[in-house]
């Protein structure tokens, strides 16, 4: 968002953005109080209302439309064949358990238009035994990189937009990406289940309502239904997106905020040299 509004990417950025795809929402972005909460659809402006108030919630559209925007130039063009398979995947605080064997067989059973098929794992799941199961159909398997890789989004453009179909069991935030890219979203139903491992924002009832929604959502998933999601009859032009962020710098919130982070970060950093300094006294 930084690079798209033309401002040096060490900036802090002032306000809270959805790091994915939402099907619902929770108090997460809220709990911070920060000057804003940029969303990208109008559906998730309606129900992040139940959190935070309504003039402070800004419809901006998805980051990945701004780096699509950013380096569509930069693609070479490629004649699309073959499939992505995204896979179930987990999180830091929640794994998500399928039959990988099961998924596999399944990809394997679909025709030669699918094929070769190219399985892009979560850096989180690219465990020997997942890896070497779809390896032993012929699949190819590819990451994107971790969490913190800057690359992570333009690994996963350049892992994704020269195929001609994504194939997934769980909706996510790389299935709606690939169906904006122009890939034809194929599903394949498979049992999965996650095991929360300390997110306190993943309930029984957020999952029961995600459950719901997935259900819906993929009888009418289309091109509309991705772009609304994508919130793009909402994307800024560069010049505004700048403006957008450079007013909310001069914010109370985004003082406060910013303020409370840095002496947070400047303390630990004090008390752990402190700490390395005593005991190499002791030692």
């Amino acid at each position: 968002m930084l690079g798209y509004a033309q401002l040096p990417k060490f900036l802090p950025f002032p306000v809270a953005i959805h790091h994915g795809w939402h099907r619902d929402v929770h108090d997460f972005e809220a709990v911070a109080k920060p000057p804003e909460i940029w969303v990208w659809s109008e559906r998730i402006a309606r129900e992040m209302i139940r959190f935070y108030p309504r003039d402070r919630i800004r419809i901006v559209g998805s980051f990945f439309c701004y780096l699509m925007e950013s380096i569509k130039n930069e693609l070479p063009p490629k004649e699309k064949n073959g499939s992505i398979c995204i896979p179930p995947h987990s999180s830091h605080f929640a794994k998500t358990e399928y039959s990988v064997d099961s998924f596999a067989r399944a990809l394997d059973q679909l025709g030669d238009d699918f094929k070769p098929i190219t399985v892009m794992l979560y850096y989180l799941d690219m465990d020997p035994h997942t890896v070497s199961v779809y390896k032993s159909f012929g699949f190819n398997v590819v990451s994107n990189g971790n969490l913190f890789d800057e690359n992570f989004l333009r690994n996963f453009i350049l892992n994704v937009y020269d195929k001609k179909h994504c194939i997934f069991s769980d909706l996510g935030s790389g299935v709606i990406y690939a169906g904006y890219l122009g890939l034809n979203l194929h599903h394949l139903e498979l049992p999965s289940q996650v095991k929360n491992l300390g997110n306190p924002h993943l309930s029984k009832e957020y999952i029961e309502t995600s459950f719901r929604f997935d259900k819906n959502f993929l009888l009418s998933i289309n091109s509309t239904s991705i772009n609304e999601e994508m919130g793009t009859n909402h994307l800024l032009s560069p010049q505004e997106l700048r403006r957008a962020i450079l007013r909310n710098y001069f914010t109370w919130s985004f003082v406060r905020t910013f303020t409370y982070t840095m002496a947070r970060r400047i303390g630990g950093a004090v008390l752990h040299r402190i700490g390395l300094r005593r005991r190499s006294l002791n030692v």
